[in-house]
């Protein structure tokens, strides 16, 4: 399962605090970069959550290439980025 690290959880609430009305992102994997969208949940996607902080979901495909990954929010010169 993919651990989210601190600072992820953290980026991603600042991300849902730009958008109150969204509860729910979902992560996606292509060319080796993981971003995230607007969400909402389908029957076989798994879903990440942690109280206070907004529900990640991920496709059965995402989640296998996912899996024992660690998603953290480095510091970069603009700001965290996941």
């Amino acid at each position: 399962m993919l651990h989210v690290t601190e600072s992820a959880w953290k980026r991603l609430s600042k991300l849902q605090a730009t958008r109150p009305t969204v509860s729910v992102l979902r992560l996606n994997h292509e060319n080796g970069k993981v971003k995230c969208s607007k969400g909402i949940c389908k029957p076989r996607d798994q879903v990440i959550e942690r109280s206070g902080r907004p529900k990640l979901l991920l496709t059965p495909t995402v989640a296998r290439e996912l899996s024992d990954q660690t998603l953290h929010a480095p510091r970069t010169q603009r700001s965290r980025r996941l």
